[in-house]
């Protein structure tokens, strides 16, 4: 999911329960969800990744998982420009991955992306410049474990920001450090105490104040969190009644024309039960308010 400032609408690209026939979907705050029926589309897949690309005015879509396929990643690049999807045919393109994360870097005008590198154990850091992709090589990276983080730029601190990790069920998340972004620099700022605790595939986006905000998310031993948090150089954990029930998995963008991040969906797993959510949610910045 990702929200498309040029058009003022939030897009969300998927399939309906295994399906693989792929649908495209539009949000605002005056007309709630509305499926579209695009000319073309990217084919039908999971865990894909999208963000906005202020510099060209398009959505960018990258890789994912062709649906009833195991183990076979794509390396696909496509682009959303309000009307239609078209597949870009880059010059260099990331290894085929799934749950990259994404996120548009205003102050290189790139959709930055981080990316486990599966056979060597190793993270990867690349950018999208609206017409290719390029590896970057910053000196310091995130550690391996950062397939599914979440991402998103602070526009207060002007840094990149990535919580998040892949975990064992049985054993302990990888890593429950913060990692900022800036200057083609990866910076690790070290748990404390008063930081979300590791979980891996919260959702998390810019929001109102010009931080990021963090929802949910998975832990070991089948734990799922129903936190809200917000960065601005530092975590606070935000108490509010109502809230969106706990969760991983959830998708999140901050629209900007109405100023509210819009949360969708998610899952609940505990043991052998899975529980998806389908529910809609709008936060002000201050409260969240179900929409759907």
């Amino acid at each position: 999911m990702a929200y498309d400032k040029a058009n003022k609408q939030v897009i969300i690209f998927g399939s309906r329960n295994l399906s693989p026939i792929p649908e495209t979907w539009q949000w605002t705050s005056a007309t709630g969800w509305k499926q579209l029926n695009p000319s073309h589309s990217p084919p039908g897949r999971t865990y894909t990744s999208m963000a906005y690309d202020d510099a060209t005015q398009t959505i960018v879509l990258f890789g994912g998982q062709l649906i009833g396929t195991a183990a076979s990643p794509l390396t696909d690049t496509w682009t959303w420009d309000g009307n239609d999807w078209t597949q870009q045919n880059p010059s260099k393109t990331p290894p085929a991955t799934v749950i990259t994360s994404l996120a548009y870097d205003p102050l290189t005008q790139t959709v930055l992306g981080m990316l486990d590198d599966d056979p060597v154990a190793k993270t990867e850091t690349w950018q999208w410049d609206g017409n290719t992709w390029s590896q970057l090589s910053p000196a310091t990276a995130p550690k391996y474990g950062k397939q599914g983080a979440g991402m998103a730029f602070s526009t207060s601190v002007q840094v990149m920001v990535l919580f998040g990790t892949v975990y064992s069920i049985v054993g302990p998340p990888a890593e429950g450090s913060t990692w900022t972004y800036s200057a083609g620099t990866w910076t690790v700022h070290p748990a404390t105490a008063a930081d979300p605790k590791p979980r891996m595939q919260p959702g998390m986006s810019a929001e109102q104040t010009g931080g990021a905000i963090l929802f949910g998310g998975q832990g070991s031993g089948y734990t799922v969190y129903g936190e809200t948090w917000t960065w601005n150089g530092k975590w606070q954990k935000r108490s509010v009644v109502p809230a969106p029930a706990r969760r991983s998995r959830p998708l999140m963008a901050y629209d900007s024309t109405c100023k509210l991040v819009l949360m969708y969906g998610g899952e609940l797993q505990t043991g052998s039960s899975l529980t998806e959510d389908y529910d809609s949610w709008a936060w002000s910045g201050q409260a969240w308010t179900k929409v759907g």
